[in-house]
């Protein structure tokens, strides 16, 4: 008996790793694919050649992996969301952040879930 409750033991240890990584495969796929979003989407000016969307950049610290501006971090939520001038004038938003997450987190989540599931992509 013993050596059952063994072998069933190491068999859920390496499904639990086998999904593990799968998992995390999945989520830096869909960090890439966020980040590949935000390049082609965040707008860009007539000038210069330090856009905002090539300051974007995907870190992993850990088992976290996040997406920010490496250069531009003060002025992305002002173009994400919008201001209004001390003047009073309204410049409206230009959303390109979180587009990217409402189109490949649903995605990812299902995928996810799948993997757990079945211990497959």
């Amino acid at each position: 008996m013993d050596k059952v409750a063994e072998s069933i033991n190491t068999m859920v240890q390496k499904y639990s790793e086998d999904v593990l990584k799968q998992v995390e495969k999945r989520i830096d796929e869909t960090a890439d694919e966020i980040l590949e979003y935000i390049k082609k989407n965040a707008p860009r000016s007539d000038s210069g050649t330090k856009h905002l969307a090539d300051s974007f950049v995907k870190t992993k610290v850990g088992n976290i992996i996040y997406i920010s501006s490496n250069t531009k971090g003060k002025l992305v939520h002002i173009i994400e969301l919008g201001f209004r001038h001390t003047g009073g004038k309204h410049i409206p938003g230009r959303p390109f952040l979180r587009p990217s997450y409402d189109l490949y987190s649903p995605k990812m989540l299902k995928d996810i879930k799948r993997i757990i599931a079945n211990g497959t992509t």
